[in-house]
């Protein structure tokens, strides 16, 4: 065995090719100084071409070479986008990168472009035997940035898309349930499940849901009016695109609770009025029955303001609900009284305010005749012209509550 003296081994160590990162590299120029190379490094540069004088799409280098000034490239910007198959002059790899694009950018690359359809390949079905190579686009439900809730009514909207070739939409499902559990909103009750074109457009079956917008030139917008809804209930919505294979896009939820019952205050103040005069005094049988029948017709949120008009300006004749066991009895006053374990704790709340304004807002919408939607075809860019010829232009009052007092902005 022959082994080497350490002077050797470090001579050898000093052949062997340094290895330097390049944060490395520049802490060596600024030790070494920007002249000398760090030792075992070697930079290589070289031209890359330069530019004719008359080429716009360079710029002059200030730098003089041999009298000569050099135009060096910049960068060029692409001004036009052009597909990679028209820039193969080959008939038939152009004609099959055509088609191999066509097919990623609409057939999911599981189908080929036909007309303005996709025929999709043989693996691109799905357990329900339906096609699934030409993506389905999911509607975005939304709540109406036009109009609030109500208490009865919302408005929902959404916006129809589907792309020029693959999918042909030819319907919406919406779907309406009531959130049973108010801590769980996964337990609900399924109440409505309606067809835009067969239950709403043709104004087959829908008294609770009314069109309001209507796609046309200018707008791709539908909107639907909800009505008969509950107060103080939480409701959840679902919208489905359906394409002409019967196929359903993937769901769009939104999840509303209602606002609380609505009053008249005004009215409930002219109520407390009649009966404090109905108790004031000998209160005869008939006054009696009136008094009763008057409070059980109330509803519970009118009956809660009732209750606090009556006591705020005549409590000191006896409160509320004392006055209504002295006068109608025990049993009577605790009908009337049962309706206000109605409320929810809120809107028990709500209703305890010293001013509750009513606010009326003009709602229009369209009134749809029993009609064939099918038989005038959709053309959803513009249907506005074969719907208002079975619908009619309508106007709906919607009522709001404002709690306390207004504030100045």
């Amino acid at each position: 065995m022959i082994s080497n003296s350490p002077s050797e081994e470090s001579e050898e160590r000093d052949k062997e090719p340094r290895t330097l990162t390049y944060p490395a590299y520049i802490a060596s120029l600024l030790d070494t100084g920007a002249k000398r190379m760090a030792a075992g490094v070697r930079m290589d540069c070289n031209s890359q071409g330069q530019c004719p004088r008359s080429c716009h799409l360079c710029h002059m280098s200030p730098r003089v070479v041999q009298g000569r000034q050099q135009s060096e490239p910049v960068l060029l910007q692409i001004t036009k986008a052009a597909p990679i198959f028209e820039l193969v002059s080959n008939n038939e790899t152009y004609q099959a990168l055509h088609e191999a694009m066509m097919s990623m950018l609409w057939c999911s690359g599981k189908g080929d472009v036909i007309d303005d359809w996709c025929r999709c390949d043989s693996n691109a079905f799905g357990t329900d035997g339906l096609p699934t190579c030409a993506p389905l686009p999911q509607p975005m439900l939304k709540l109406s940035y036009t109009y609030e809730p109500s208490s009865s009514l919302v408005i929902m909207e959404w916006n129809h898309t589907e792309p020029p070739i693959g999918v042909r939409i030819v319907d919406y499902l919406i779907s309406q349930e009531k959130v049973t559990e108010r801590t769980d909103h996964s337990k609900v009750e399924t109440e409505t499940l309606l067809s835009f074109v067969d239950d709403i457009l043709s104004g087959a079956r829908s008294p609770c849901v009314m069109l309001g917008d209507i796609p046309n030139l200018l707008s791709s917008s539908i909107s639907m009016i909800i009505r008969c809804l509950e107060p103080d209930t939480t409701y959840m919505f679902r919208l489905w695109a359906v394409d002409n294979t019967g196929r359903r896009s993937s769901p769009s939820e939104v999840t509303i609770k209602t606002p609380c019952p609505t009053v008249d205050d005004v009215k409930a103040q002219e109520i407390a009025d009649k009966i404090y005069n109905l108790f004031n005094g000998y209160t005869s049988g008939k006054e009696q029955q009136t008094a009763y029948n008057t409070l059980m017709d109330l509803g519970a949120p009118t009956l809660r303001r009732v209750l606090y008009h009556y006591n705020q300006r005549y409590e000191s004749f006896g409160e509320f609900t004392w006055r209504c066991e002295d006068e109608l009895g025990p049993r009577k006053a605790s009908l009337i009284l049962s309706q206000l374990d109605e409320l929810s704790p809120w809107c028990k709340g709500l209703l305890q305010e010293p001013k509750i304004g009513l606010r009326r807002m003009s709602l229009k919408f369209l009134s749809c005749r029993y009609t064939d939607s099918k038989a005038f075809g959709l053309n959803w860019s513009d249907m506005g012209q074969d719907v208002y010829k079975a619908c009619d232009e309508q106007t709906l009052t919607v009522m709001y509550n404002d709690y306390g007092e207004p504030k100045e902005l």
